[in-house]
């Protein structure tokens, strides 16, 4: 049991690095300008770019990214777009609305305004909570021996619309 929770530990982490680095990626991509639709994917072996960039342009924000979370820029590991948020928001918003109309009957013109109050309040503090979620469970800004191997476009286009990146750590490996 010892050895499969050891292996589980180092599958979260590696994921949890690689959507760190992914959010770090996205981060640099807007600031340099990049438009929508922009986004990521993350997995055990690395993570998934969406965004119409030059293979490598995204090499050298990959780069410049890892870099910064060595640095110690570990805000870059946590994303105001995540799903981690958006997955927050709408259950805070859920439970938010089933403990102020529960189970009265009520006519829909008076049902919403909660509903739209449930949902101001479930966006506001599904981004606070999902920020505090992606710190302490998605996300692992220390990116230890973590290397880039590849940066592969998937999509072809001009210029390509996904890349794969993939990551290793010696280590561990």
């Amino acid at each position: 049991t010892d050895t499969l929770k050891n292996t589980l530990t180092d599958t979260l982490n590696r994921i949890r690095r690689n959507h760190a680095l992914e959010h770090a990626v996205v981060t640099l991509l807007l600031e340099r300008g990049i438009d929508p639709p922009l986004g990521g994917y993350s997995t055990r072996g690395g993570f998934f770019i969406v965004a119409a960039i030059p293979t490598a342009d995204l090499a050298s924000v990959v780069t410049d990214a890892l870099a910064k979370l060595n640095a110690g820029e570990t805000e870059l590991a946590v994303s105001p777009h995540c799903g981690t948020n958006l997955a927050t928001g709408a259950l805070i918003t859920s439970l938010i609305t089933r403990l102020v109309i529960g189970k009265r009957k009520m006519p829909l013109w008076k049902r919403l305004p909660l509903f739209a109050a449930s949902a101001i309040a479930g966006g506001l503090l599904g981004r606070k909570i999902g920020n505090e979620i992606q710190r302490r469970y998605t996300t692992l800004a220390r990116m230890d021996a973590l290397q880039v191997v590849s940066i592969t476009p998937i999509l072809q286009g001009d210029p390509p619309r996904l890349h794969r990146i993939a990551t290793r750590i010696p280590a561990a490996d």
